[in-house]
């Protein structure tokens, strides 16, 4: 009895990577053989080049220049922040090793849906549904599956609002799921809004594990973890200054090494990858960082830490499926979103709450897949 994943799981992203791994072995603890499936263009590429996704962005974007310019620029942005090598090098073991796509054509995608030994195809999760991007992917709704072995598992549409270019064909494609849950609680809004529908919310797959199976050696003992997707504000350095110098901590950032760190005295930029990724979150005695997953694997290991608005750079902002999060977690206040504080000391967190809210919503993400592959 198999399963099939739809997913992001390239692009150089640690909690990409890592949701796409999460759900595969979540879906295989169940009992079946789960199955992360693509096309087979570029299949185990670095970055998701395909023409016909390039096509689609271009003919909806060009008549809109608003949409345009968040395209372009979310690009320019993820060109411009390059990556080392050898970091590109364990993202591409680890896609190769532990997620093992297989690589498809369109029409043996088809066949493999409609067997008798696929259950269901399952979306999700990461921001696959991009609610204001210029290409809303065919693949991510799952229109090669028959509609009854369709479900969706905590897909995120990255913003608390549609816009108007984007409503029919979203309305159009969600119609379409018999099963479907969310990661957000502003992405429940938006389908009861759009289809009428209301649908639970379930936990990321990162904080469906403990990961006790991931635990790479440290080479630092006491170190914090500067994780920013995005350049960091003059005082997200203030704050990290003040980490250096009052509490002598070693800084350890990845996989950037963004220009703004330059005044930092004792930082290291190692070669992390996915697996590394985790245990570095694991022992570190705080976490400063910008990302969801970063604040997501802080509350699952339970590790201080600090969230910080992040810097968008004109593209769409997507702060809502931090605070989402931060906010079922009670953690509301290890969200930073004035660029003017400085954080003067790392939190003494309790996450006995936390870890109770983690239970529940654990069982109540069990027990939508089972029902939702229960077909």
């Amino acid at each position: 009895m198999r399963v099939g994943i739809i997913t992001l799981y390239r692009g150089y992203n640690y909690g990409t990577s890592l949701q796409a791994y999460a759900l595969k072995k979540y879906i295989d603890s169940l009992g079946y053989d789960a199955q992360i499936i693509w096309t087979k263009e570029n299949t185990t590429a670095g970055r998701d080049i395909r023409i016909g996704k390039i096509i689609r962005i271009v003919r909806r974007s060009c008549f809109r220049p608003k949409l345009f310019k968040h395209t372009f620029l979310g690009y320019k942005n993820s060109i411009a922040a390059e990556i080392p090598t050898s970091i590109k090098r364990r993202f591409l073991e680890f896609t190769q090793r532990e997620l093992q796509v297989e690589g498809m054509s369109m029409r043996n995608l088809k066949k493999f849906a409609s067997s008798e030994k696929t259950v269901a195809v399952v979306c999700g999760s990461d921001q696959i549904w991009s609610a204001a991007g210029a290409n809303v992917e065919p693949l991510y709704f799952l229109r090669f599956v028959s509609r009854e072995k369709r479900v969706a598992y905590a897909p995120s549409f990255g913003s608390s609002t549609v816009p108007s270019y984007n409503r029919n064909l979203l309305k159009k494609y969600l119609e379409d799921f018999p099963k479907i849950s969310i990661r957000e609680e502003q992405g429940a809004k938006i389908i009861e809004d759009l289809i009428g529908r209301t649908v639970p919310v379930v936990l990321d797959p990162t904080l469906l594990k403990k990961w006790d199976d991931m635990d790479e050696p440290v080479s630092w003992k006491d170190y914090v973890v500067a994780y920013f997707l995005s350049e960091p504000s003059e005082n997200v350095i203030k704050s990290l200054k003040i980490v250096e110098e009052q509490y002598r901590c070693k800084i350890i950032s990845f996989p950037y090494k963004h220009s703004a760190y330059d005044g930092l005295k004792n930082i290291e930029y190692p070669d992390v990858g996915p697996k590394e990724f985790v245990s570095i979150i694991k022992k570190a005695k705080c976490v400063y960082t910008d990302s969801f997953h970063g604040t997501a694997f802080s509350i699952n290991l339970h590790v201080p830490f600090w969230t910080f608005s992040r810097n968008y750079k004109g593209v769409v902002e997507q702060s809502s499926r931090i605070t989402s999060l931060l906010k079922m977690m009670r953690l509301e206040d290890q969200y930073i979103s004035d660029r003017d504080i400085i954080c003067k000391e790392i939190p003494q967190m309790d996450f006995s709450f936390s870890e109770q809210q983690l239970c529940n919503q654990r069982n109540i993400s069990r027990d939508y897949l089972i029902n939702a592959l229960n077909m």
